[in-house]
C-alpha cells in the first residue's frame, strides 16, 4: 500500500526537525521562506495557504506535507489553530531501495493532503512535540516526530481497511436484500464484530447497520410499488415477508402509509419526482443512497458518506487543497444576544444560578435526550459516545451539533468557541470551569421521579414549558397504546427479565437505568420475574445492573427474556447458559446495544414502543 511506502521511507531516512511553530489566533498572517520539508497540521479554522503563489483553501482538520520550497504564506481571518513543523529528510548512504521508495511515495510529491476520521490522538502528539520543542528537548522532539509519522500512517491505513470492510458490507447487503438479513449475518461475512460494524456504519451514515438494512429494504419495496405491474402480494413474497398483511403492517410502520396508498400517491406524483421512478428502479442500492444524498445534502455532508478510498481522496483534494477560485461557503456568525432577560433558578444540587429565561445556544455534557425532547437542538454536546443512543439520531442533522469531547474529557476550547448562553452538566465538580464560560446548571436524573418529570424539569430550566407539556402528552398517549398492545398479547401475570451478558458473569438489568431496564420496568411497568423483583427491592445496582453467577442464571429466567450481548460478542458461554430451555429453543429476544444502552426519556419512549412491537411478534 502507498501509505506503507510513505511510512517505511520516513522511518528509514535520516530526519532532523529544524523548528516547530504553533499559531493559535483569531487572525493569522504567517510568512516564511521554506528551504526544507514541512508538515502543516490545521487543527481547526478557515485557512488560505499559498506556496510559491499556488493557493489552497483548507477548512477544518487537515494535514499537509510540502516538499516544495519557496515562499510560504498562511492566512486566516477567523479563529484558527495550526502547527508548522520544518524538517529535513535525507537518504543515508545513497540507499538504492530507499531511493526507489522515494520515487513511489506520495509524500515525496510537492504537496500532499491527508485526513483522519479520528484526529485527536494525532493532535495530542503534535502538541506534545511542540512542548518538547519549547523546552528545547531536541531528543524528545525527534522521538515524538517519528512517533507522529508512524501514527499518521497507521491511522490512514486503518481507515482504508475500514473503508474496504464497509464496502464489503454494503455489497453483501445489496446482494441479500431479498432475504431476511441480520446484522450478525453481515458481521460474519465481513469478519468484524457487530460493535465494529456498527461503528463503521455510524461513522459513514450516522446510524447503525440495522437501520441501513431497513432503509434499503424500505427503498426496494417502494421501488416495486412504483411499478404498476407488480401486485402487493407478489412484492411481499419476493421480499420474503410471511404474508401480505404482515408486509402491509411493516410498510405502514416505515412510511405511515399502506402499500396501496403509497402506490396510488406515487402514480399521482410521478411527474414531480426529481429522479423519475424508472431511473430510481434501475439504480443499485448503493447508487440510490448516494443519489438521494446528493438531492438532499450538501457536498460537504456527502464527503462523510463516500465509501471508496479513491473517491474519498479525490474529493478531499478538490475541497481541501483545491484552487482558491473555488467558491467558499459563507457561514453565519451566530453571535449570542448579550441583552437577554434572565431569571434565577435553583438547580438540582441546590445552587442558585442566573440564566437566560429562554437560552438558545445550549451546551450539555450528558443530557442530550432531555434537551432534544423539547425540540431544542444544542449547539454542542458529547456525541462521540452516542453509538449507544441511536434513537436520538433522527432528532438532529449531521453537523448541527458540535462534539465537545467525551464524558469526563470535555474540550473547554470547543465549548468556548460555541459561545453558549447556558451549559448543562451532570458533574458538579465541573461547574467551576464551566462557569468561566457561561451560566451553568447541574442536572441530575436521580432528582426526578420519572422520565416525564425529567422532561418537565428541563422544560422549566430552558423556558420551554409548553414544549415539555407537548412531549409529556405525546409520551403518555404512546406509552398507553404500547401497554395495551402488550397486555392484549401476553398471559396475565407474565414476567420479564433482561440479561446483559459478560464473559465471566451474567447481569440482570435494573429497573431504572440502562440497557432497556427503564423502558421495560419503569415506563411500560412490566412485571419482573420473582427473583429479579427481589433484587430490585433488596439490593442496589451497580452501573444499572446486578451481577450474578452463570451457575444460578436459570433462577432468574422470566416468561419473556430479553438479551443484550455487547461485552462478550465473540466469546463462549458456559453450559449453564446455553442449556437453558429459552436459549436452546431460540426464544430469547435480542436487543441491539446501539438502541438500548441510553436511558433518557426520548430513547426510553422509542425503546418501549419497539419492545411492545417485539413482544407482540414473539407471542404470535
Amino acid at each position: 500500500m502507498e501509505h506503507n511506502t510513505n511510512r517505511l521511507l520516513l522511518e528509514n531516512m535520516f530526519i532532523k526537525v529544524l523548528s516547530v511553530e504553533h499559531i493559535e489566533s483569531t487572525s493569522i498572517d504567517f510568512k516564511n521562506t521554506v528551504q526544507s520539508n514541512v508538515w502543516i497540521v490545521v487543527v481547526h479554522g478557515d485557512i488560505l495557504l499559498s506556496i510559491n503563489k499556488q493557493r489552497h483553501h483548507i477548512t477544518g482538520f487537515q494535514m499537509l506535507h510540502l516538499t516544495l520550497h519557496g515562499s510560504l504564506s498562511i492566512k486566516a481571518t477567523t479563529a484558527a489553530r495550526i502547527y508548522v513543523i520544518f524538517y529535513i529528510g535525507k537518504i543515508p548512504h545513497q540507499d538504492e531501495l530507499l531511493k526507489a521508495l522515494q520515487q513511489q511515495a506520495s509524500i515525496s510529491r510537492p504537496i500532499s493532503c491527508y485526513t483522519l476520521t479520528n484526529p485527536w490522538i494525532v493532535i495530542e502528539m503534535v502538541d506534545s512535540l511542540y512542548r518538547q520543542y519549547e523546552k528545547q528537548q531536541m531528543l524528545g522532539v525527534q522521538a515524538y516526530f517519528h512517533g507522529l509519522i508512524a501514527r499518521i500512517f497507521e491511522e490512514i491505513e486503518q481507515q482504508e481497511y475500514d473503508n474496504n470492510k464497509l464496502q464489503q458490507a454494503l455489497m453483501y447487503i445489496e446482494r441479500h436484500l431479498y432475504h431476511p438479513i441480520t446484522v450478525q449475518d453481515v458481521a460474519r461475512y465481513t469478519q468484524l464484530s457487530t460493535q465494529k460494524l456498527f461503528t463503521l456504519f455510524q461513522l459513514h451514515f450516522g446510524h447503525g447497520p440495522k437501520k441501513y438494512i431497513q432503509e434499503q429494504q424500505q427503498q426496494l419495496a417502494k421501488n416495486y410499488l412504483r411499478k404498476p405491474n407488480y401486485q402487493i402480494k407478489d412484492i411481499a413474497k419476493a421480499m420474503h415477508f410471511e404474508s401480505e398483511i404482515y408486509f402491509s403492517r411493516i410498510f405502514k410502520k416505515w412510511t405511515g402509509m399502506t402499500p396501496s396508498e403509497f402506490s396510488e400517491k406515487s402514480v399521482s406524483m410521478k411527474s414531480d419526482l426529481s429522479i423519475n421512478n424508472e431511473n430510481h428502479f434501475h439504480y443499485n442500492n448503493i447508487q440510490l443512497a448516494q443519489a438521494k444524498s446528493f438531492e438532499s445534502r450538501s457536498n460537504e455532508q456527502m464527503l462523510k458518506k463516500l465509501t471508496t478510498p479513491f473517491l474519498f481522496s479525490l474529493m478531499l483534494l478538490l475541497t481541501a487543497c483545491g484552487n482558491d477560485t473555488a467558491q467558499k461557503a459563507v457561514k453565519e456568525n451566530n453571535e449570542p444576544n448579550t441583552e437577554k432577560a434572565t431569571t434565577i433558578v435553583t438547580d438540582d444540587v441546590g445552587r442558585e444560578v442566573e440564566i437566560p429565561i429562554k437560552p438558545e445556544r445550549i451546551v450539555t455534557d450528558w443530557y442530550l435526550g432531555q434537551v432534544l425532547a423539547l425540540d431544542v437542538v444544542p449547539v454542542g454536546a458529547v456525541i462521540a459516545n452516542l453509538d449507544y443512543a441511536a434513537f436520538l439520531k433522527p432528532y438532529y442533522k449531521d453537523g448541527e451539533i458540535t462534539n465537545i469531547g467525551t464524558d469526563g474529557n470535555v474540550s473547554l476550547e470547543k465549548v468556548v468557541e460555541l459561545k453558549p448562553d447556558l451549559i448543562i452538566t451532570w458533574n458538579k465538580e465541573d461547574v467551576e470551569k464551566y462557569e468561566k464560560i457561561a451560566p451553568t446548571i447541574v442536572f441530575s436524573e436521580s432528582a426526578h421521579q420519572s422520565a416525564v418529570e425529567e422532561v418537565k424539569a428541563m422544560g422549566e430550566y430552558l423556558g420551554r414549558q409548553a414544549e415539555a407539556e407537548t412531549f409529556v402528552n405525546d409520551f403518555e398517549k404512546r406509552i398507553k397504546a404500547a401497554k395495551e398492545k402488550i397486555y392484549s398479547s401476553i398471559p396475565e401475570g407474565a414476567t420479564f427479565t433482561i440479561f446483559d451478558l459478560f464473559e465471566k458473569n451474567a447481569t440482570i438489568v435494573a429497573n431504572d437505568s440502562v440497557s432497556g431496564g427503564r423502558a421495560l420496568f419503569q415506563v411500560l411497568e412490566m412485571k419482573p420475574q420473582e427473583k429479579v423483583q427481589e433484587l430490585f427491592e433488596t439490593k442496589e445496582s451497580s452501573g444499572g445492573r446486578y451481577e450474578i453467577s452463570y451457575e444460578v442464571v436459570g433462577d432468574y429466567v422470566g416468561d419473556y427474556v430479553f438479551v443484550i450481548n455487547f461485552f462478550n460478542k465473540d466469546g463462549e458461554f458456559p453450559p449453564t447458559w446455553t442449556n437453558l430451555d429459552v436459549v436452546k429453543n431460540n426464544e430469547t429476544i435480542e436487543l441491539a446495544p446501539e438502541y438500548y444502552f441510553a436511558s433518557d426519556p426520548l430513547s426510553a419512549l422509542h425503546q418501549a414502543e419497539e419492545m411492545a412491537n417485539t413482544i407482540v411478534e414473539v407471542t404470535k
